[in-house]
């Protein structure tokens, strides 16, 4: 009896041109909250508010992006890694993209925990736009406030070099791939070649 394949289960050749769009608006907008958030650690006044707003405002968005880019992850298989590709670069390959998740979200809900135990408690408006609510920890005791708003600061702060970090191994597996081995996985993300997958 003659098998066909299930095109439900087949892996697509490229990212689907929805995770294609996500990955790189995220990707942008990571960069420039990087940016931003060195930024206005040396900035007075005014302008250090306008970028802490800013700031905020890129993180959430962030937030949400990245939440609909798991969710569309959870419902379209990705592209398969090469067969020849060794065993532990497949695992680092792996871990690169669970660390990227975990930063993408853990990132931004972090920064959230700090903004709402702040002691100024000052109201997130984003893109001066939308307000945006702190999360309800505000009224904790002074004492556990000021200690959940350092802890997280920490985190998030470590979240931000791990970030840096990620992203420098992921550009360089990806240029690998590109100039190295030249097997097409670089294909798999880049926009405006044709042959998306579902």
């Amino acid at each position: 009896m003659t098998t066909f394949p299930n095109p439900a289960r087949t892996a697509p050749s490229r990212y689907s041109t929805v995770a294609i769009i996500l990955h790189w608006a995220i990707a942008a907008l990571i960069g420039w909250n990087l940016v931003l958030g060195f930024e206005m650690h040396d900035a007075k006044g005014l302008a250090q508010f306008n970028l802490f707003q800013l700031h905020k405002s890129v993180g959430i968005s962030v937030l949400l992006l990245s939440l609909a880019r798991a969710g569309w992850r959870l419902t379209h298989r990705p592209p398969t890694l090469p067969a020849a590709m060794p065993a532990w670069e497949k695992f680092v390959a792996r871990a690169t993209h669970a660390g990227l998740y975990l930063i993408m979200i853990g990132m931004p809900l972090t920064g959230w925990v700090v903004v709402s135990t702040s002691p100024l408690n000052i109201p997130t408006l984003l893109f001066h736009t939308v307000p945006w609510p702190h999360l309800p920890l505000h009224d904790l005791p002074t004492a556990t406030r000021a200690s959940v708003n350092a802890g997280f600061g920490t985190v998030h702060m470590a979240l931000a070099w791990g970030t840096l970090a990620l992203i420098a191994l992921h550009i360089a597996g990806a240029l690998k791939h590109m100039f190295l081995t030249r097997d097409g996985v670089i294909r798999h993300m880049l926009p405006f070649i044709g042959g998306v997958g579902r």
